[in-house]
């Protein structure tokens, strides 16, 4: 065999392959994706920090940022302004922004707690109201507030410890 022969062989060789590589690589991406979206709700509930002695309402927002850390990042981000790693793979509507003061389901704290416990119909935000306990979903809301730049509501603070 020579050489042009072995070079005639290899191009032949590659042709069928390329459709069953990318395919492959495909179904990788989807399977890193959903790895991201799943994670968070696979992993182990972190422990609680040692709560800095500011109150009550700074202890329930520590506890809510917690849990946000926990849970809600993957989709609002960090700082909370919808940018979350798999944000931008979600179908429907963004995240929303928890930074603004264009809050579209209402701020006063009933409707806050109704958003994070039920989700929000036609988008990707889940209920959590079977994944966390009500007080666990006032230290949600609490951190929704300070994400927000604004003060934790009294209402919230009712039944915290």
């Amino acid at each position: 065999m020579t050489l042009d022969d072995d070079l005639d062989a290899m191009e032949g060789a590659g042709t069928g392959n390329t459709r069953g590589l990318l395919v492959a690589l495909a179904a990788v991406a989807a399977l890193v994706v959903a790895a991201i979206a799943v994670g968070p709700l696979l992993s182990p509930r972190p422990e609680a920090d040692e709560q800095a002695a500011e109150g009550p309402a700074a202890a329930l927002a520590a506890e809510g940022k917690r849990l946000y850390e926990w849970r809600c990042v993957s989709c609002h981000g960090e700082t909370g302004v919808g940018d979350g790693p798999i944000a931008g793979d979600l179908t429907g509507p963004p995240p929303g922004d928890l930074t603004d003061d264009d809050w579209k389901h209402g701020d006063r704290p009933d409707r806050v707690l109704a958003v994070i416990a039920r989700g929000v119909d036609g988008t990707m935000m889940a209920g959590w109201d079977t994944a966390f306990a009500p007080d666990e979903l006032r230290a949600l809301a609490a951190y929704t507030y300070r994400l927000a730049g604004r003060d934790v509501p009294a209402e919230l603070l009712d039944g915290a410890e």
